[in-house]
């Protein structure tokens, strides 16, 4: 474990060191402060390399010295990282949690406020960096539904073997294909990686894969069910009962319920507000949506705060933070 590097007068930001390789180290990392110190030998040195896709960016990094990376906790970002050499301390002030992640591991890190990523010398690393909304969106229309599980990845102790593995060697593949790329095929080439690698980042979540295989197990859904989601989607915006969607299924509001649990492992009125939850995060991406309460009211929650609660937990931050981020992002 390391001590308190801000105690040591050889303490300095990698803003001014040359030996950042990055050209963009401003626009990459806006979100996270980067901090080198000297090993014993009293040598700095981190290196990167970045390969930009379209939302999405692949990293490379080495470091001679030790490394502290420190979150500000005002962005929205996943990376997945891969430790070839050495170590790394993921820290969690807020929950008083650390984690130790070494050659041969991998783990999922979110941006937070209270986060912190001390590398050991020596250590190099590949990360898959992900805007969260996008991982959202991309794991939604996978599932063809509003995706509200947990985002964060159990740690893996050999990222070599399962689906983890498919996912390495996929970013090792894509960022040479896209350096060796011509001018005007690399966009092309972006896009069409940046949604395999999301996929491949998909099916290493085993939760998903079980839900994808439960779907794909399951008789088609009954025309009463596919009638009552259709009824719910046209009336995101008014408020509808029980009783008003099962006469707009054609069935009584028993049935309903039974065949909602059998097919969606859920009720018809959480499904209406997983539709509604997704409707604000829409009006909120697009920019459409300014106001909190307003975005509330207009999609039938009468409480505000039980709105952001509910769609903190869906998408992982409130709905005003979310509203600031792509302002931010436009």
């Amino acid at each position: 474990m390391y001590k308190n590097p801000m105690e040591r007068s050889e303490y300095r930001s990698l803003s001014s060191s040359s030996d950042d390789t990055s050209s963009n180290v401003e626009k990459m990392d806006e979100n996270w402060r980067w901090s080198s110190f000297p090993d014993e030998q009293g040598r700095y040195g981190f290196k990167r390399q970045v390969c930009t896709l379209q939302q999405t960016s692949i990293v490379y990094g080495e470091t001679s010295g030790r490394l502290e990376v420190a979150s500000n906790g005002i962005g929205a970002t996943l990376s997945f990282v891969f430790m070839l050499k050495g170590a790394v301390d993921l820290i969690d002030t807020k929950n008083r949690k650390i984690q130790n992640i070494a050659a041969g591991s991998a783990t999922s890190v979110f941006d937070r406020p209270g986060v912190k990523a001390k590398l050991y010398s020596g250590s190099s690393w590949v990360s898959y960096l992900v805007p969260v909304p996008t991982l959202r969106e991309h794991f939604e229309r996978l599932m063809r539904r509003p995706y509200f599980q947990e985002l964060a990845f159990s740690p893996l102790h050999d990222f070599r073997t399962g689906s983890a593995s498919a996912l390495y060697q996929t970013l090792c593949y894509v960022s040479e294909d896209i350096a060796a790329a011509t001018n005007s095929g690399r966009d092309v080439l972006a896009g069409v990686y940046e949604r395999l690698l999301l996929a491949k980042l998909f099916m290493t979540k085993p939760d998903n894969v079980n839900a994808l295989s439960n779907q794909s197990s399951r008789r088609i859904s009954p025309r009463y069910l596919q009638s009552a989601e259709a009824f719910m989607r046209e009336n995101i915006h008014n408020s509808i009962t029980l009783d008003e969607i099962a006469a707009a299924a054609g069935c009584s509001s028993r049935a309903l319920q039974r065949m909602f649990k059998e097919y969606r492992d859920t009720s018809p009125m959480h499904i209406l507000c997983e539709y509604r939850l997704s409707a604000a995060h829409d009006a909120i991406v697009s920019g459409s949506a300014r106001n909190v309460t307003d975005l509330a009211m207009h999609l039938q929650f009468s409480n505000p705060g039980r709105f952001s609660s509910l769609y903190r937990n869906a998408y992982g931050m409130s709905p005003s933070a979310m509203m600031r981020f792509h302002e931010k992002s436009a």
